[in-house]
């Protein structure tokens, strides 16, 4: 068998001599698997195929350190160590970190890509991190801009869980990661001065983040970090405010113009829903812009209704909306004013004639249309006006019947309960006399009682013949509960 090997080895046969030399291991005398093997691989390494080398180690050497790493540095040697890389063990041998640190700087000199792979795969404690840092730190200076370099310096930086430097280049490079890392390693706190870069690597994101942890992140921090950003002030206000509306309430005068300059639609409904804004100034925002509606319903929100009324009618001819308004307030002046102001427009008597028909008796309006004015539509606006007066009138016999058949059924009821026995408890005394109304033996009444609808009891005896119709002592009083009914029992 050895010299069947041999005769291969001799003729350059070196695969077929390593299967015969693993097949019949336990009868060789002159030759051994791992000789033919490193024989093998020196072959391949003389005749430059190096990966079919590189690939053969494992099968050779198996969990042998010392060969592992003799042979990786003569792979080392010959400037090969990228191709052997895939192949070095990582747990079983572990090999020392020497070798390891050794073909990272290869790859760091040689392959950034690929040495950013192997940061990424390899497990952290193969290498002395703050090394490779140092030697990450020294390649940077002569490639400052290199975004692989800074990537993997971050990768590195968290792996030593030096989160706060990592968090920094991530942010320059604006790597996506960044969010997983601030949640992952809880560093809200890091990054309070760094909001507006957050913001402009994913707003969306940013915001969420922001909105969910105020208590961490005070909304006083952030809004002064988005002072020269006050796009970022509308954004992250406008989604505090959908969370939770009084939240940021000490913000809500800026909120104003924010909305005003970056989304108006979102402005009245605002301005509706909140308390926390001085009216003045938003008015004078809104006036500055001229935004009717806004102004409109801050002038009826301070008061001025007149002026706002009139805002409605002459700035924006929109009859509905001023009836609207008029209907919102329910002051009879501004009706008055309303059809003041539309005794020349027949397109406002139009649509008074079709809705103030509720609110104001209608007589009011027409008495005061000038003779010989033309208005659109009057006659349907008449018929309309009748036809809504008729329904007030059914209406109302409707409500009347219901009260009256309400009325007859609830005094029925006070009929009855008033008709009902009351009962006196044999210790109950005189409210008059104070003497006990019952016997001893509480067999029978001595005499006649009195008792009220006021619970007050009282011989009959004890009551002036001429008052025996109310309660001396509620009349005393000045309180008239009811009138007395007296009940004698004998």
């Amino acid at each position: 068998m050895d010299d069947h090997i041999a005769w291969y080895m001799e003729n350059d046969k070196y695969e077929e001599a390593l299967e015969m030399a693993k097949e019949n291991s336990k009868d060789l005398v002159r030759h051994n698997v791992l000789d033919v093997g490193k024989t093998y691989i020196n072959s391949l390494i003389e005749n430059e195929e190096f990966e079919d080398a590189a690939s053969l180690c494992s099968s050779v050497f198996g969990k042998n350190k010392d060969l592992w790493e003799e042979w990786v540095y003569i792979f080392a040697k010959i400037q090969q160590l990228k191709v052997i890389s895939p192949y070095i063990p990582l747990q079983d041998p572990r090999l020392s970190k020497a070798v390891y640190e050794m073909i990272l700087n290869d790859f760091l000199r040689t392959d950034l890509q690929g040495f950013h792979r192997l940061i990424r795969r390899w497990p952290q404690d193969l290498y002395d991190l703050m090394t490779i840092v140092s030697a990450v730190k020294d390649r940077l200076r002569e490639l400052p801009d290199d975004c692989i370099l800074m990537q993997t310096l971050g990768d590195l930086y968290s792996y030593d869980k030096r989160y706060d430097k990592a968090l920094a280049i991530y942010l320059k490079l604006g790597h996506s990661d960044v969010f997983e890392l601030i949640q992952k390693y809880n560093l809200l706190h890091s990054i309070q001065d760094k909001l507006v870069m957050l913001m402009q690597l994913d707003a969306d994101q940013a915001l969420q983040m922001l909105v969910d942890n105020i208590s961490i992140v005070p909304m006083k921090v952030v809004v002064q970090q988005f002072k020269e950003h006050p796009k970022f002030q509308y954004q992250y206000l406008d989604a505090v405010f959908v969370k939770s509306p009084n939240a940021g309430q000490d913000f809500h005068a800026l909120q104003v113009s924010l909305y005003a300059e970056f989304d108006r639609t979102k402005l009245l409904p605002f301005l509706r829903n909140s308390n926390y804004y001085p009216l003045q100034k938003a008015l004078e925002e809104c006036e500055m812009r001229c935004f009717i509606p806004e102004t409109v319903f801050l002038l009826g929100r301070m008061g001025n209704t007149k002026k706002a009324l009139n805002l409605i009618m002459v700035g924006l001819g929109d009859v509905d909306r001023a009836i609207e308004f008029a209907k919102e307030q329910d002051d009879v002046e501004l009706w008055d004013d309303l059809i003041t102001h539309s005794m020349d427009k027949p397109s406002f008597l139009t649509g008074l004639l079709n809705n103030i028909g509720t609110h104001v008796d209608p007589i009011i309006l027409i008495k005061r249309i000038k003779e010989g004015l033309e208005i659109e539509g009057l006659r349907d606006s008449l018929v309309k006006i009748l036809q809504d007066f008729n329904l007030q009138m059914s209406l109302r016999e409707g409500c009347k019947r219901i009260l009256v058949s309400d009325c007859f059924s609830l005094m029925d009821r006070l009929n009855k309960v008033q008709k009902r026995a009351t009962r006196v408890d044999d210790f109950k005394r005189c409210d008059c006399c104070h003497d006990l109304l019952v016997q001893s033996n509480f067999q029978e009444i001595t005499m006649p009682i009195i008792v009220f609808y006021c619970h007050h009891v009282f011989h009959e005896e004890c009551l002036p013949a001429y008052n025996m119709e109310s309660c001396m002592i509620c009349h005393s009083q000045r309180r008239r509960p009811g009138s007395g009914f007296g009940l004698g029992v004998k």
